[in-house]
């Protein structure tokens, strides 16, 4: 998830995305949502919510939401997914669970596989559809450095 990594870097990190989330509009393409929902952990992960969200009879519908255990270090950030849900399909699913302390506990290794390498489509994704752009146009340069830098 470098991408939306690089979103909550420019934005002030997870601390900044905790008190202030990221919503970004770039029609044709569903909204974006970027939230903290948990932590910080005594280990320093964040629980996140990414999701593509519209609306159907007034409801607020995921196509889809990850939900992703965020652990930062020196050399890189590690995103885990903990859960999908896709409202259209009527589809939940938990594939990991969070302790206390950070730490994960696996529920479902073969999904937890194939939803991480959905969410680094679905990252990639994210950029070809623009919404790099729409966040640099929409927050602006939080840090004093630009995303192409």
């Amino acid at each position: 998830m470098q991408n939306i990594q690089t979103m909550i870097d420019q934005h002030g990190g997870f601390e900044a995305v905790r008190t202030r989330y990221l919503r970004l509009e770039n029609p044709p393409f569903m909204r974006l949502v970027i939230e903290v929902i948990g932590g910080p952990y005594p280990n320093g992960a964040y629980e996140l919510s990414i999701a593509h969200y519209s609306e159907q009879n007034g409801d607020a519908m995921r196509d889809p939401e990850i939900t992703f255990l965020v652990v930062p270090s020196a050399e890189s950030t590690i995103w885990t997914p903990l859960t999908y849900e896709n409202s259209y399909l009527g589809a939940y699913q938990v594939v990991a669970e969070v302790s206390r302390e950070g730490l994960i506990k696996v529920k479902q290794s073969q999904w937890m596989k194939e939803l991480r390498s959905f969410a680094k489509q679905w990252d990639r994704n994210i950029k070809q559809q623009g919404f790099m752009e729409v966040f640099e146009r929409q927050y602006g340069d939080q840090n004093g450095s630009s995303l192409w830098s």
